[in-house]
C-alpha cells in the first residue's frame, strides 16, 4: 500500500524592499522627535482664544463653524477645536495627537507621491528627508493653531496629487471626484489649499500628460464657490495702499534667503526669535546657502532645460503666491522682519521638494539619480543639521510660561474652587497683546475643572498675577466716589423705588464697583450704570461687594425691586482693582 502526502502550499511574504525601509526611518526619527517636543509643550496665544469659543458652542452652529478668525476661514479647525475643548478641556497632550496622526499620515502620502511619479529608488531618500526633516514644517507646528492649519492642509495637498496620479493613469472621470473631495477637505482647514489647482496643472506639464478641459473647469468650480463664500464671511485683510518697493524688497529677502532657502538645507541653525519667528544666520552662513541653491538650479538646467525649466518656475510661482499674500495683508502692519516668520512659506516646502526632484529626475524611470551611498550619506548629513536646528528652535514655541501660569491657577482654584477673579490681561508671552480683548485670564484658565467665576460679583474677589497666583483685592485705586448720603448713618436709603447717587466724575469702560452696605433683608438689587445694568444679591448684614461695571456715566442708580424693609447704601467707590 503506497502512502501519499500532500503538503500544503506555504505563503511567503514579501519583504520590504531596503529603500522602502530606509524611507521609513526617515519618516519616523523626525517624527519622533516632534512629537516629543509637541508633547511637552503647551497651549499658547491664539489657542486660547480658539479653545474659549469652541467651549461655548456647538459643532452644528454655522456661525461658529464658519467665523470670521483673522481674516480666515476655518471650519475644519473649530469643528476639531471642539471637539478637543468637548472631550479634555486645556489637555495639550489630548489637543496635539490628532495633529501627529495627520502628520504621519501626510508623510506616507507624500512619499507614495513621490515614488508613483519616479518609481522606488534611492534618489529619492534625500528628497523625502528634506521634507520630514524641514525645520520650517517641524518648528512653527508645535504652535497647535498653526499645526491645525497646516498639517490637514499637506494632508489634503498629497492626498488630492494621489487621486489626481490616480486619475491620469485610470482616465476614468469618476476619479476626478475624489481629487475635488481632498480640495474642499483642504480648504475646510486652510485656504490656501485652493493653490493645489496649480500644483496639479503644473504636475501635468511635468508628467508630459494631457487632461480634459472639464477637469479643470470641475476643480476651477470647486475653488470659485470657495472663494465666493470666503469672501461673503470675512473681512478683506488685503490694505489699500501697498508698502513701499523697499519694504517687499526687504521682506522677500528675509523670506526666501534668511528662511526658506536654509531651512530647505537643514536651517537656520539659530536660535529661536520673538513670537514663531527665528533669528537671522550669520551672513557668511546664508551666502554658501544662496551659493549651493544656485548651483542647484544651474546644473538641473543643464542637465534637462525644458522640465527643469518648467519645475523652477511652477515653484517661483507658489513661492510668489505665498509672498504676494503676506504683501497685501500682513506686511503692511508688522514690517518686513515678517519675512523670518517660517508660517508664511512652510506649505511650500513640499512643493519645492517636487518641484527640485523634477528637475533631476526623469518621471516613472526607476533608476538614475544617486546611487545608495551617496542618498544615505546625504540624507544623513540633512537630517543631523536639521535636527540640530529643530532642537535649537523648539523651545521657542513650546511656550513653557503658558504651562506655568495655567498650572499655578490650577492649583489655586483647586485649594479654593469657590473663588470669584476679576479678568485681567494676561502677560505679553502667554497671549499677545495684539490679541486686546481676548487676551484675558478668563480665556486661558476658564476651562479649567473648576469652571473659575470671572467678573462675577462677590463679597471677596481675586486677580491672577503674571505667574498665575491669586491675590485678593482690597479695594480700588484711583476711585470714583459716590457723594455722601443725605441720611446720617445710612447714607443713600433705597426702598421700592431707583435711587440715583451722584457721582464725583465720570466713569468709563470697565472698572470695579465697590459698594459698601446694609440691611435686615436680603434681596436682589438691581444696579445701573449708564446703559450697563446688571443685578446682585444683597445679603443680610453689613457687607462690602465688589461688581464689575462696564459703562459710562456720572451717577449710579440703585434698585431694590422688592417690598422689603429699605437698605442703606453707605459708600460708593469706582476704580481699579486694588490688592
Amino acid at each position: 500500500m503506497t502512502t501519499t502526502t500532500t503538503e500544503e502550499p506555504q505563503i511567503v511574504l514579501a519583504r520590504p524592499r531596503p529603500v522602502v525601509l530606509a524611507a521609513v526611518a526617515v519618516g519616523v526619527v523626525p517624527f519622533a522627535l516632534h512629537a516629543w517636543m509637541a508633547l511637552t509643550g503647551y497651549f499658547g496665544h491664539d489657542d486660547f482664544v480658539i479653545l474659549h469659543r469652541a467651549a461655548a458652542h456647538g459643532p452644528f452652529d454655522l456661525d461658529y463653524l464658519f467665523q470670521d478668525y483673522s481674516g480666515h476661514l476655518a471650519p475644519g479647525m473649530f469643528l476639531l477645536a471642539w471637539f478637543v475643548t468637548a472631550v479634555a478641556p486645556l489637555s495639550h497632550v489630548f489637543a496635539v495627537l490628532p495633529l501627529l496622526v495627520v502628520q504621519a499620515v501626510a508623510s506616507v502620502l507624500f512619499w507614495r507621491v513621490l515614488t508613483r511619479c519616479f518609481g522606488s529608488r534611492w534618489a529619492l531618500l534625500p528628497a523625502f528627508a528634506v521634507y520630514a526633516f524641514s525645520p520650517l514644517v517641524l518648528y512653527p507646528t508645535l504652535w497647535w493653531a498653526y499645526g491645525v492649519q497646516l498639517f490637514p492642509l499637506l494632508l489634503t495637498v498629497f492626498g488630492a496629487i494621489n487621486a489626481h496620479l490616480t486619475y491620469l493613469r485610470t482616465r476614468a472621470p469618476k476619479q476626478v471626484v475624489p481629487t475635488l473631495l481632498w480640495i474642499v477637505a483642504g480648504m475646510a482647514f486652510y485656504e490656501k489649499a485652493a493653490l493645489v489647482v496649480a500644483v496639479l496643472f503644473g504636475l501635468t506639464l511635468l508628467l508630459g500628460e494631457r487632461v480634459p478641459r472639464w477637469v479643470w473647469f470641475a476643480h476651477g468650480g470647486v475653488v470659485a464657490g470657495f472663494a465666493v463664500l470666503f469672501v461673503a464671511l470675512t473681512t478683506s485683510r488685503v490694505k489699500n495702499d501697498l508698502p513701499s518697493a523697499d519694504f517687499i524688497a526687504e521682506f522677500t529677502g528675509n523670506a526666501v534667503l534668511n528662511t526658506f532657502l536654509p531651512g530647505l538645507f537643514g536651517g537656520p541653525w539659530t536660535a529661536p526669535s520673538a513670537g514663531a519667528t527665528i533669528s537671522t544666520s550669520p551672513l557668511w552662513l546664508r551666502l554658501a546657502v544662496a551659493a549651493v541653491a544656485v548651483a542647484v538650479l544651474v546644473v538641473a538646467l543643464v542637465g534637462a532645460p525644458r522640465r527643469a525649466g518648467l519645475a523652477w518656475l511652477m515653484l517661483a510661482g507658489y513661492l510668489a503666491v505665498d509672498l504676494g499674500l503676506v504683501i497685501v495683508t500682513r506686511l503692511p502692519e508688522i514690517g518686513p522682519l515678517i519675512g523670518n516668520d517660517p508660517r508664511y512659506i512652510a506649505d511650500a516646502v513640499p512643493i519645492a521638494v517636487l518641484c527640485a526632484t523634477f528637475a533631476f529626475l526623469d518621471p516613472g524611470e526607476r533608476t538614475g539619480g544617486l546611487g545608495r551611498s551617496a542618498a544615505l550619506g546625504l540624507v544623513a548629513v540633512l537630517g543631523i543639521s536639521a535636527t540640530f536646528s529643530f532642537l535649537w528652535l523648539a523651545p521657542g514655541l513650546q511656550f513653557t510660561r503658558s504651562a506655568q501660569y495655567v498650572s499655578t491657577a490650577r492649583a489655586a482654584l483647586a485649594a479654593n474652587p469657590s473663588m470669584a477673579l476679576y479678568d485681567t490681561q494676561v502677560p505679553d508671552a502667554v497671549m499677545s497683546v495684539w490679541l486686546v480683548e481676548d487676551g484675558k485670564a478668563s480665556r486661558v484658565v476658564g476651562l479649567l475643572p473648576q469652571r473659575p467665576k470671572f467678573d462675577q460679583p462677590a463679597e471677596e474677589m481675586f486677580l491672577l498675577d503674571d505667574d498665575g497666583s491669586p491675590h485678593r483685592i482690597t479695594g480700588v485705586g484711583d476711585p470714583v466716589i459716590g457723594r455722601k448720603g443725605p441720611v446720617a448713618d445710612c447714607g443713600w436709603p433705597v426702598g421700592g423705588q431707583v435711587v440715583t447717587i451722584p457721582l464725583s466724575s465720570r466713569v468709563e469702560g470697565r472698572r470695579l464697583l465697590r459698594v459698601e452696605y446694609y440691611t435686615s433683608s436680603a434681596g436682589p438689587v438691581r444696579l445701573g450704570l449708564g446703559t450697563s445694568v446688571q443685578e446682585v444679591n444683597f445679603a443680610e448684614g453689613l457687607h462690602v461687594l465688589y461688581v464689575v461695571v462696564n459703562g459710562g456715566s456720572d451717577r449710579l442708580e440703585v434698585n431694590r425691586r422688592t417690598e422689603v424693609d429699605p437698605m442703606c447704601v453707605v459708600d460708593v467707590r469706582i476704580g481699579s482693582p486694588r490688592t
